[in-house]
Order: C-alpha cells, then structure tokens, then sequence
C-alpha cells in the first residue's frame, strides 16, 4: 500500500516598484512551526515563483531543523546574479530594505547571518556588515550563523561543506560587531 504526501509553500515576494531590489522573500511550509530569518548577501532570480539553489538550500535545511516559515533578506536588495561593489551603496541598498530586515527581525525565532565570508576583505561590505549589525543589536539573543558538521562556521547556503546539512550555532557579537566564530 503508497502513502501520499502532500505539502503546500506559501510564497511571498516584496519588490522596488521598478522591481530592481528585492527586499523580502517569504516562504511558509508549516505556520505551527518556528520562524527563521536569513540574511544573504544580494537576491538572484528567485520570485514569487522561481526557486533558485539558494532558496532551494535554505528551505531544505530549515525544514530538516524544524522550522515551518523563513523570510529571506539580504544585506543589498539590488537584484544581480552577481553582486558589482563598483556600485555606491545607495544604488545596491534599496530604500525599504532596513525596514524589512528590521520588521522581519521583531518576528523572527532565529535570525541567522548567512553571507559567509565575503566581507572578509572588502571595506564597503564590512561597513555594511555593521550597518546591519547595529540594526539587530537588540536582537542580539536571536543570532545564528550556518555550521558544518564538524562545527565550523559563518557559512553561506551554496557552500559545499553545508548544502545538505546545518547545524546553527549562536552568535556572539563583541563590542566591535565582528562576528565570534568557532573553527575560524
């Protein structure tokens, strides 16, 4: 005898009105469940219909933690498959994209930093990085970054070590916001 299992996702996509910069992607799967935020670095093509294989990762692994609900945002709104920083911040951070990250923030059960290492070595995204970071000071309790399974982190969804399977570990921010990683 089959068993059958059907599953609904709820999408939700908040555009610019010239639909340059996406501010929020919202997908819910089980709205009994907890609610995570994460935060990537700039939105490709995913939509109110497409996935692409970052949403595709994130929805994975939020389900198998238990999670039922993920708002997605990003630390630049501008929508590109890959980010130029020969742009001001201006042009690659839209105008509403705080207040999602912030209203997102207020509702979220974890919010979890998801952009890997890219500030590592660029001063515009470390200052953006901050910026962001002094946005959630008051969320402090709720930080998390991706983990691999030998518990090293600050990953980013599309890397190798974590496609298929996260643990989260808790944030610690120091005085100076920089995030206090094991295994780095």
């Amino acid at each position: 005898m089959s068993v059958t299992q059907k599953s609904t996702i709820k999408t939700e996509a908040h555009f610019s009105k010239d639909g340059k910069h996406r501010y929020l992607l919202k997908k819910e799967w089980n709205k009994n469940k907890k609610k995570a935020m994460v935060i990537m670095i700039n939105p490709s093509s995913a939509d109110g219909m497409l996935i692409d294989p970052t949403t595709m990762y994130v929805i994975n692994n939020l389900s198998k933690l238990d999670f039922g609900f993920v708002d997605i945002v990003n630390m630049f709104s501008k929508i590109d498959v890959k980010l130029s920083l020969r742009q001001s911040i201006e042009k690659l951070v839209g105008k509403e994209n705080d207040d999602y990250i912030e209203k997102s923030a207020t509702k979220a059960d974890c919010i979890i930093i998801a952009w890997g290492s890219i500030g590592e070595n660029n001063k515009k995204i470390k200052e953006r990085q901050k910026e962001i970071f002094n946005l959630l000071k008051k969320y402090k309790d709720k930080l998390y970054t991706i983990c691999d399974l030998k518990g090293r982190g600050g990953y980013h969804p599309l890397a190798s070590q974590v496609r298929h399977s996260w643990k989260l570990e808790k944030i610690n921010l120091e005085d100076d916001l920089k995030i206090k990683r094991k295994g780095k």
